[in-house]
């Protein structure tokens, strides 16, 4: 594997390596580059544990950190139960405040008494009001360092609050109502529209009022509210959910398990980088943001392939804010694109394949 460019936040972490000292460090939440081989060549620890949610950066790093042994990489949305205790844990903030606050709860029984804690991110995704909210967390919070418009703050004395970590509890549960229908959803945070009904969502659902797709391909599949509602209107399809984020598959898998939808299978996917087979339906809210920033590359490579997914007559159809220029992507890929419904700000998508 080439090597990769250290993000700004990694950065960081290497300018303070002697500070960073540990034998068995847990990494969670880490950016697409070569950190954890750093880590390892600086001294900084002895062994590396990493947590990734999204599958993209797996993907990217899985080769770099399999031809180590020191180095484990692990692709979900917690740290399965292990009997390994940590003294240092990296986290790399993540946009969502419940998904850090989940995380910090996960770590809480997986740390030794005096491990330490470094949070670091980028100064415009806030990570400088996490000094005071690490304070509920840990009985000593410092800033270490500030530079390429970064943080590294150090936090140690863990505030053991007796409550143990249960991740079921962390499910939020939350009712959709489309059409007289009404259907329970759950998500775990981090998830996109987690504990609410996104709007845009909303609207392209109210634009089905049957579906006799026998195979359909949620993109981006969140929280399965998408699938999950197709899965009353056509108990008898089969659904394929994908999606880049671990937090997502699970919160989907318990949303059409909640729904008693029979046929599904949840994939994790870097874009459609995993998905095989052809389908009669491709449906979506198609993410555009990641992280803070608005990124359109993923819903634009899906958009120009997504002809390919379809079978002879099959159906596109996609919700998205009207001021994305979609449209013309999609009459580019299927030589025609029906605009269904424009409302609250949302534009419904539709073509078929020739």
């Amino acid at each position: 594997m080439s090597a990769r460019v250290l993000s700004n936040p990694s950065q960081l972490v290497v300018r303070n390596s002697e500070w960073l000292s540990c034998n068995k460090m847990l990494m969670l939440g880490m950016p697409a580059d070569g950190l954890g081989r750093v880590i390892l060549q600086e001294g900084i620890a002895e062994e590396v544990y990493g947590l990734t949610r999204d599958f993209s950066v797996y993907r990217a790093v899985k080769e770099d950190w399999s031809a180590n042994s020191q180095l484990t990489l692990h692709y979900g949305s917690v740290v399965e139960s292990t009997t390994v205790r940590f003294d240092g844990v990296l986290v790399f903030l993540q946009k969502s405040k419940p998904l850090m606050d989940f995380w910090l709860a996960m770590i809480a029984p997986l740390l030794k008494e005096d491990a330490v804690v470094w949070l670091t991110g980028e100064n415009s995704e806030g990570i400088k009001s996490w000094r005071k909210r690490l304070k509920q967390n840990f009985s000593e919070v410092k800033n270490m360092d500030n530079a390429r418009h970064c943080s590294l703050i150090e936090a140690s004395g863990y505030l053991h609050n007796g409550v143990e970590f249960s991740r079921p509890d962390y499910y939020s549960a939350y009712e959709l109502k489309v059409r007289d229908r009404f259907m329970p959803l759950f998500s775990l945070p981090g998830v996109f529209s987690h504990g609410r009904v996104d709007l845009g969502t909303a609207v392209l659902l109210d634009t089905f009022d049957h579906c006799t797709a026998e195979r359909v391909l949620d993109f981006g599949c969140g929280a399965g509210v998408i699938a999950g509602f197709l899965g009353q209107l056509n108990p008898d399809g089969h659904y394929t959910l994908v999606d880049s984020d671990a937090l997502a598959l699970e919160s989907s898998t318990r949303t059409l398990q909640e729904n008693n939808v029979r046929h599904f299978n949840v994939v994790a996917s870097d874009g459609l980088s995993e998905l095989t087979g052809e389908f009669d339906l491709v449906v979506s809210n198609p993410p555009f943001h990641q992280g803070v920033k608005t990124h359109y590359a993923v819903t634009e490579q899906f958009l120009v392939r997504s002809a390919d997914l379809l079978k002879k007559g099959g159906e596109l159809r996609i919700v998205a804010n009207s001021f994305l220029r979609y449209e013309p992507i999609i009459r580019q890929a299927f030589g025609d694109c029906k605009t269904l419904v424009v409302k609250k700000g949302f534009s419904i998508y539709q073509a078929f394949k020739r």
